[in-house]
């Protein structure tokens, strides 16, 4: 296949009967955007009796829309989704093959060990790679949960106790890994044979592939919570000779606000990061199905934009320009499509060999918490400075797995703190770092405050105020019972900041109770920010002056302003990556519901030339003011739009 630095996988709706219409709007699709890839969704679980009809019946249809698509240039693969299935099946006509057993009980589809239905699995993926598709990626059912954790069938349970020299019965397994405890024998033990499971899947789906023609290139879909994982099962399904394609779990279907942008692009970030040996590694464009219901176009567009600057070179889409009759619909996806389609191969190209720069976010590969019985799991903390702040303040940031950059980390909650080990932490203690009060608190109790130079405890104390130590800034606090209270435990601390109690609402009359804001130099070289304020306070963000209150503790521990930050008191996400030629790439992300007439930033140094990557993937040089560090650009931005700069 062609290669481009961004590529488009697009999924079309498996259309008995109407194969043709929807080759035509494939190929309408390929005229306007140049998407050439075009992927017929075959859901394959088995149904009826005997199974395999549905396999043959299915592939008819596939065939009928490939012959349609002949002498244009479009290159037909396969998305192989369901293979094991989604969901608990409901046929009541079905084969007599061993179900999985879940751990509550139930049984929702088929056994992958069941020598039947492997049978299955390898003939359908032999029959499809016999019409030669240019690839076959595999959805993410293929996974060891339907939803609950799977399998403790006699088939499963038999496996186990082989490894292990039990002599479980079904149900005994079942119970011992529900009740297992984390890292002991039989949590160990499960969690190998439920990779093998899936990875199992893979490898014959692989040799079944192999069988008619190794050639044929293969992919996965990330499951959302086997995320640790799946790049084994990438490179599996791959072949032998063949770069591995993943679309990671970052989809996020039925989008409800701009806001969630700036964690789901965080969470890409770690993702990509954590498979960098991946090659191929693709956004979910969350267009499924098929509906603006579901996801604006400008949705679409700005979460591509973002997914190219956590590091993504491709994207799976769901077939956005149907038709009714003669009638396209959804048509907005597509002049989306077709207008930035050469800015997502340029900022591809570009970002490729940029460094990442602003706050950084520590990730972790620790999971404490994860347990066959509760199997979510994240790179990220759910809570964490990005989501409120940074990414709302417009404020550069991104997540490392690496804590060596000489940056400034900023760690929020007390789970943030739970998954690094004492060794991770003592080396975030050689760095600069901001604490907000519940990851204050968690060190406290990890006996770490002796290199933050402050014990945050949790005490009956009042505060509504946050007032800084010259009196001349306060910042307000609601509803804050949970805010620790902190007391120095080295006098070279400094305090930036109180925390007081005003009498009858009086803010002439404060009383002061604690240190609010406090910076320390430990005897390791690190300097520490810790704030008894803490993310989830209530409108812990919708406040002006909190955004001034950032600024002022990162500058402080930074020792210089910000490289650049965004200057409208709106929700923005900026996004910032150095290039090796030392020209700043900024995405400039309007998450906000108002329009802006201009882009303003304040910038560290000053700024001789400024260029925006308009559509057509060409670089457009734009006029600008610059004025006590204020850099302001004439670009209009509307709610959820975004504009990529150059700045030099």
């Amino acid at each position: 296949m062609e290669q481009r630095a961004f590529k488009f996988y697009n999924i079309i709706p498996f259309s008995p009967g109407k194969e043709r219409e929807q080759a035509e709007n494939v190929i309408a699709l390929e005229k306007e955007t140049g998407i050439d890839i075009a992927l017929y969704c075959l859901s394959l679980h088995p149904e009826g009796v005997p199974a395999d009809r549905k396999v043959d019946s299915r592939i008819d249809s596939y065939r009928k829309f490939r012959d349609a698509l002949k002498g244009s240039r479009i290159k037909t693969g396969i998305l192989l989704q369901s293979i094991l299935g989604h969901w608990p099946q409901l046929d009541e006509i079905r084969e007599a093959w061993t179900t999985t057993v879940d751990i509550e009980g139930n049984t929702p589809r088929f056994c992958p060990l069941d020598e039947n239905f492997r049978k299955y699995i390898f003939r359908t993926a032999a029959l499809l790679a016999r019409e030669n598709p240019c690839f076959i990626m595999g959805d993410d059912d293929i996974r060891s949960s339907s939803p609950f954790s799977e399998c403790f069938c006699e088939k499963h349970t038999a496996e186990f106790n082989r490894r292990t020299g039990k002599s479980f019965t079904p149900e005994e397994y079942r119970l011992a890994v529900k009740n297992c405890r984390i890292d002991d024998e039989i949590f160990t033990a499960y969690r190998q044979l439920r990779q093998d499971t899936v990875n199992g899947v893979c490898k014959l789906i692989r040799e079944a592939i192999d069988s008619v023609d190794p050639a044929i290139p293969g992919g996965t879909c990330m499951p959302d919570w086997e995320q640790r994982f799946n790049g084994d099962a990438s490179q599996i399904i791959a072949g032998k000779g063949q770069a591995p394609v993943m679309r990671i779990a970052n989809g996020k279907f039925m989008e409800e606000s701009p806001f969630d942008l700036s964690f789901n692009h965080l969470r890409s970030q770690a993702l990509r990061d954590f498979w960098s040996e991946i090659p191929e590694v693709l956004d979910e464009s969350d267009t499924f199905p098929h509906s603006l219901y579901s996801k604006s176009a400008i949705g679409m567009h700005t979460k591509l934009c973002s997914s190219i600057f956590a590091g993504l070179n491709g994207a799976k889409i769901w077939h956005v320009n149907c038709r009714v009759k003669d009638r396209m619909i959804n048509r907005k996806y597509t002049l989306y499509l077709k207008k930035y389609q050469a800015l997502y191969q340029t900022l591809t190209g570009v970002l490729k060999n940029a460094r990442k720069e602003g706050i950084i976010i520590p990730l972790h590969n620790n999971f404490i918490q994860w347990h066959p019985d509760n199997t979510k799991e994240n790179f990220l903390a759910l809570d964490n400075w990005s989501n409120k702040f940074f990414g709302a303040y417009g404020i550069p940031f991104y997540g490392s797995f690496s804590f060596d950059s000489d940056g400034i980390y900023a760690i929020a909650g007390k789970n943030a703190v739970d998954r690094l080990t004492d060794e991770q932490l003592q080396k975030l203690m050689t760095r600069k770092v901001l604490l907000d009060g519940f990851a204050a608190q968690a060190l406290t109790e990890r006996g770490f405050s002796r290199y933050t130079g402050v014990k945050a405890e949790k005490k009956n104390f009042s505060c509504d105020l946050e007032i800084s130590a010259d009196r001349k800034n306060k910042y307000h606090l609601f509803r804050c019972q949970n805010i620790p209270f902190l007391s120095l435990t080295d006098p070279k601390a400094k305090v930036i900041t109180e925390l007081g109690h005003y009498e009858f609402n009086v803010p002439d009359n404060v009383s002061v109770t604690s240190p609010g804001t406090v910076i320390y130099d430990n005897h390791l070289g690190g300097r520490i920010c810790t704030t008894a304020f803490c993310h989830d306070t209530l409108f812990a963000n919708a406040q002006e002056e909190r955004k001034m209150w950032l600024l002022n503790i990162l500058e402080k521990l930074n020792g210089d302003i910000l490289p650049f930050t965004a200057v409208e008191n709106q929700h923005i996400m900026l996004l910032h990556r150095k290039l090796p030629s030392n020209t700043d790439i900024l995405g400039f992300f309007n998450l906000g519901f108002d329009s802006m007439d201009n882009i303003e930033l304040r910038c560290r140094r000053k700024i001789s030339k400024v260029s925006f990557l308009r559509g057509e993937g060409c670089w457009q040089e734009l006029p600008f003011e610059y004025k006590d560090n204020v850099l302001s650009v004439p670009l209009e931005l509307r709610c959820y739009e975004n504009a990529v700069l150059s700045i030099e």
